[in-house]
């Protein structure tokens, strides 16, 4: 069962590109906060702040028309919405068998750690 239609191709592929325009923005912002760190920008320019919200704003919206007018971009996206469509996804009894198989196998070699682990210690301190 897909738990994806092929018709909210535009609404996830639009969210994902707004969702990679908030993050530009967020490290635009952050980046220019630790630059006012470094240089003592806030006293030197007037509503530092201000400013700094506004270039991330202006960041992320660049990035936003940029990829969103970009027809190599959207048709890539769109590919690759396409193919991810295509995904049939485990149910839950799948995952639940795999997740405790791995469990039991993690905890078997982990033991197995341990025991070679306590073994070479006290070799070790027997020729020690």
């Amino acid at each position: 069962m897909s738990l994806i239609k092929s018709e909210d191709s535009k609404k996830w592929i639009n969210a994902f590109v707004a969702a990679v325009s908030a993050i530009c923005g967020f490290i635009t912002i952050r980046f220019l906060e630790q630059l006012s760190e470094w240089f003592d920008l806030e006293a030197k320019v007037p509503n530092f702040p201000i400013t700094v919200q506004v270039a991330g704003i202006v960041v992320g919206l660049i990035v936003f028309l940029v990829i969103a007018k970009n027809k190599n971009a959207s048709t890539l996206l769109e590919d690759v919405y396409a193919e991810l469509v295509k995904v049939v996804w485990p149910n839950k009894d799948d995952v639940l068998k795999t997740t405790i198989g791995l469990v039991i196998a993690l905890s078997i070699v982990s033991g197995i750690f341990v025991l070679v682990d306590y073994s070479f210690r006290q070799l070790l301190s027997i020729i020690l």
